[in-house]
């Protein structure tokens, strides 16, 4: 696998400002000059967050080998005026996307280790500490946290308790979980699908390639979409999705071998 530079792009003839999706420029504003090179590149995709992303930010860890990366889809909820707020946050326009948003996103981390994460998933610094640890071992190359759903109800321990059981046993881990990628690793898979989903497209293509690890503590995310739309609903939504995925991949060419992180 041929290695990244370790440059300010990191890959030769690429600028933090390529377009992040087709004919569509990102854009990149910096809330805070560049510190040293950080180990951990946070990426958190949103739209439309306003009024959860306040008290995401504030509870993001804060260390000196860590970078945040925010990257907006196109808010229109004053979400931007929110990150504003917050010096140590990196702010990037992209199209509308979460995978299109979250290759933006890469297209500009500086870190030898990129996490995704999503808004309503909350990491802590014992996450950072327990990744920081499995990067001591150069087989560790991607994987993602245990899962937690809050609040705790019956019906969502027992969601977490079946999502953690389809991770040890089949690594296939989902976005709700922060899944965590060594840099030259992504960019050698082409990074994210642009349609859904691209997570678990993402760590299918990786298990290629190397064990999916998943690591403890849990990550504590929230179960505001069985909240909203129904438990049953909700779980049978997903493993419908999860079957289509399946099937698609094995009988179609929708789904090739790379991601579409250089598209456009």
């Amino acid at each position: 696998m041929d290695r990244i530079d370790k440059g300010t792009s990191r890959v030769p003839g690429l600028t933090p400002h390529l377009p992040a999706g087709p004919g569509q420029p990102a854009e990149i504003t910096e809330f805070s000059s560049r510190g040293p090179e950080p180990f951990i590149s946070l990426i958190l995709p949103v739209l439309n967050e306003a009024p959860i992303l306040a008290g995401a930010l504030s509870g993001l860890p804060r260390a000196p080998d860590l970078e945040i990366i925010l990257v907006d889809g196109g808010s229109t909820d004053g979400s931007r005026e929110v990150a504003g707020g917050f010096p140590q946050v990196r702010w990037v326009s992209a199209p509308r996307g979460r995978g299109v948003q979250m290759n933006a996103g890469a297209r500009v981390a500086r870190g030898e280790f990129f996490v995704f994460l999503h808004v309503d998933t909350v990491l802590t610094t014992d996450h950072l500490t327990a990744l920081r640890q499995a990067a001591g071992d150069p087989r560790v190359g991607a994987g993602a946290f245990e899962l937690r759903l809050t609040p705790p109800t019956s019906f969502l321990r027992f969601i977490a308790w079946g999502a953690n059981w389809r991770g040890r046993l089949f690594r296939l881990p989902y976005g709700d979980q922060a899944i965590f990628v060594r840099r030259d690793l992504f960019f050698a898979l082409g990074g994210f699908a642009q349609r859904h989903p691209e997570d678990l497209d993402l760590v299918l293509r990786l298990r290629r390639l190397t064990r999916v690890r998943l690591l403890t503590p849990p990550v504590n995310s929230s179960g505001r979409r069985w909240l909203k739309h129904g438990n049953l609903r909700t779980s049978g939504y997903h493993w419908a999705f999860l079957i289509r995925h399946l099937a698609e991949r094995l009988l179609t060419r929708r789904w090739p071998p790379m991601g579409q992180l250089f598209s456009g």
